[in-house]
């Protein structure tokens, strides 16, 4: 028998696992002064863009804003683990490259990233972490769609 609930109930439930999940990337990732988020993003920079990349494609894959991310990567390099190259193509665009100290400390960041995320989803069963997932980015497209209508009637009413 299914529990029925309120959508104000699904959205709330949402919003909750993403405050917990924060605290739990906090709880094992911090380290000295760099907090569980940060370590995750240098984790996430280390996995998927090696080589680097450009903050508007960041902002594209993560979801997070611009002025949050770049005030998070202006962190980042103040503490020695991210430079900018410039394009010289075009100055305005500035490749986010890991630092050596970065590439040094990143397997250790690495392994803590993995034993964080093997604790956080042990009690999903492979069916269900696949089920989460897909119906995730499902929830994500109907956001970005809705967001996008909501952008275009704020044009049309300005």
């Amino acid at each position: 028998m299914e529990e029925s609930f309120g959508t104000d109930e699904l959205i709330f439930i949402l919003k909750k696992i993403g405050l917990y999940l924060a605290a739990q990337l906090d709880l094992h990732l911090r380290e000295g002064d760099l907090s569980g988020t940060q370590v995750y993003f240098m984790v996430y920079l280390l996995r998927r863009h090696p080589q680097g990349t450009y903050l508007t494609e960041l902002c594209r894959e993560t979801g997070i804003s611009k002025p949050a991310l770049s005030e998070l990567i202006k962190r980042l390099r103040g503490k020695g683990y991210l430079f900018f190259q410039e394009n010289p193509e075009d100055i305005r665009k500035k490749k986010v490259l890991p630092t050596k100290k970065l590439e040094e400390e990143g397997e250790r960041f690495m392994k803590k990233a993995r034993q964080a995320e093997e604790e956080i989803c042990s009690g999903l069963t492979p069916q269900e972490k696949n089920l989460l997932w897909n119906t995730g980015r499902k929830f994500l497209t109907q956001l970005s769609i809705a967001g996008r209508k909501s952008n275009r009637q704020e044009v049309l009413l300005a």
